[in-house]
């Protein structure tokens, strides 16, 4: 979308419009790199371009966690937070030319850092490879609770640091949903230990039939 601003034209005394140019979410770059919207925020974290912070949900009786432009971001003017008057709606980034300018630069880079440490643990370059080839047999995407439990069941062992690189939620996102795994299976071990109640039974007996009447 196009961001423009007034400024007052000396001259005549008129305020002129000028164009700030092309300003793009943050969801919207990740695609024209042909990136996820958990991806292109993963690398962005990764160039401290992002960071994780509490804000309040959609419905606005809880705080959820959201990767957002840091204020040094803003203030170097490589883009904005936007917050929506509208009832219902999710705050988002916008990345300025110059933001986008500035990622493109540091873009390769980025990815083959982050490729590399993957490739650098066995354990996580298998992990990562299950995972896609799970995804890839599903109709349906995949959210990252489900993305979460699924390397928790096949790999016990792999770090949540490790889960973050994988399916590229963050930090918190990652161990509330680890978390969350954990008190169910607590759950459901404490359900199915419970003993069964003993249920009384009324024995039919036909001979009775004409005693009700």
């Amino acid at each position: 979308m196009e961001y423009t601003t007034e400024i007052l034209d000396r001259s005549t005394g008129d305020l002129k419009t000028v164009s700030l140019g092309n300003w793009v979410t943050v969801t919207y770059y990740g695609a024209t790199k042909g990136v996820g919207p958990r991806q292109i925020r993963a690398i962005l974290s990764h160039l401290g371009l992002l960071q994780e912070q509490l804000e309040v949900s959609k419905s606005g009786t809880s705080r959820v966690a959201r990767r957002r432009l840091t204020d040094e971001a803003i203030k170097a003017g490589l883009g904005k937070r936007n917050y929506p008057k509208k009832a219902g709606t999710y705050p988002f980034d916008v990345l300025s030319p110059k933001g986008q300018e500035w990622i493109d630069q540091r873009w390769d880079d980025a990815v083959q850092t982050m490729a590399a440490e993957t490739a650098s643990s066995p354990m996580v370059n298998t992990a990562k490879e299950c995972l896609d080839t799970f995804r890839a047999s599903r109709r349906s995407n995949m959210t990252p609770q489900e993305e979460v439990c699924f390397l928790s069941d096949q790999f016990p062992d792999l770090l949540q640091v490790d889960m973050c690189t994988i399916t590229g939620a963050s930090p918190r996102m990652v161990s509330l949903h680890v978390n969350t795994r954990a008190d169910q299976i607590r759950a459901w071990k404490a359900w199915k230990a419970k003993p069964l109640s003993v249920t009384k039974h009324v024995t039919f007996n036909p001979d009775l039939i004409d005693t009700w009447g």
